[in-house]
């Protein structure tokens, strides 16, 4: 299988505040992530792990520097480009799970692949799979409100690996779960990482998070660091 990257070149991310000061909480950074890994990046509240995770998922523009993914710049994308990279090449995972409260469990996991342009059956089938793999069969047809908080972050999780993108990023995904449920996300999520052999870059305060990813740094004065 073809390694595909996400890269960082000398990025740097700047905020003004009403006083004129500005706040750098990103300081030239250069980081390539491959698919294949696991990387927790960690650190204090307020030192931009979201930022940078925004700043890959292109939702936040840098500061300075150049954002890659497989040596594509992402400052030269057109529309079209864009919609490819965030319908098949990435998935996006939130402390919230931001399910869409008028539709099943199932097309909530199926609402990625349809903006795809997949086949309506096709999806529902692999829907079903995935929910089978997250341990959530039997709640396909039932409403996000109907689900604990845990079950709704897992269906969350199926919904973002629909179309098994090379990369998932996720901001604090067990942030409102006890250590358990977050485990049991975890397997989760790391089952179907071995069997698609994608990039996840988590952004985390949890150590239990932490410790089952292949690699994890630090992100403190804007720059990351390797932990030993």
């Amino acid at each position: 299988m073809r390694v595909r990257s996400l890269r960082l070149e000398q990025v740097r991310k700047e905020y003004p505040l009403h006083d004129g000061t500005i706040i750098r909480v990103l300081d030239g950074i250069n980081i390539t992530f491959n698919t294949g890994n696991t990387v927790a990046i960690m650190g204090a509240s307020g030192t931009g792990k979201s930022t940078l995770l925004h700043i890959l998922a292109g939702i936040t523009k840098p500061t300075a520097g150049a954002v890659f993914y497989d040596e594509q710049n992402y400052a030269l994308w057109n529309a079209q480009e864009w919609q490819h990279f965030y319908t098949h090449r990435i998935g996006l995972l939130f402390q919230q799970p931001y399910l869409i409260q008028e539709l099943t469990v199932l097309e909530n996991v199926m609402v990625k692949g349809m903006v795809a342009g997949g086949s309506s059956a096709e999806l529902t089938e692999h829907a079903h799979h995935l929910l089978t793999i997250a341990g959530l069969a039997d709640k396909a047809n039932q409403l996000p409100g109907q689900l604990s908080g845990g079950q709704q972050q897992r269906v969350a999780l199926m919904r973002a690996l629909c179309v098994q993108p090379d990369f998932l990023l996720a901001d604090e995904p067990t942030g409102n779960l006890d250590p358990e449920t977050g485990e049991r996300m975890l397997d989760v999520l790391l089952d179907c990482q071995q069997r698609w052999q994608m990039g996840i870059i988590v952004s985390t305060h949890d150590s239990y998070v932490a410790k089952r990813m292949d690699t994890v740094l630090t992100l403190e004065h804007g720059q990351l660091r390797e932990n030993d």
